[in-house]
């Protein structure tokens, strides 16, 4: 199971130095720079805008109280 993240991040790895180094090639490397900052720039801010999916755990712990059962 290790191994095989192992080698797939490994193979991701390569896959992207790969798309990098191709990437220079045929736009250059000021528009590679340009390209990255603008998808760093786009990630950064939907993340800080991004709602989370669940609300946040309250800090203190919610004592449930049970009902006295009537006889």
């Amino acid at each position: 199971m290790k191994i095989n993240k192992i080698l797939g991040f490994s193979v991701a790895a390569l896959g992207f130095l790969a798309l990098g180094y191709f990437g220079v090639q045929y736009f250059g490397k000021n528009n590679m720079f340009t390209i990255a900052a603008s998808v760093g720039g786009a990630g950064a801010i939907s993340y800080v805008l991004q709602k989370p999916s669940h609300p946040e755990a309250p800090t203190t712990p919610i004592k449930i109280q049970r009902k006295a059962k009537k006889s």
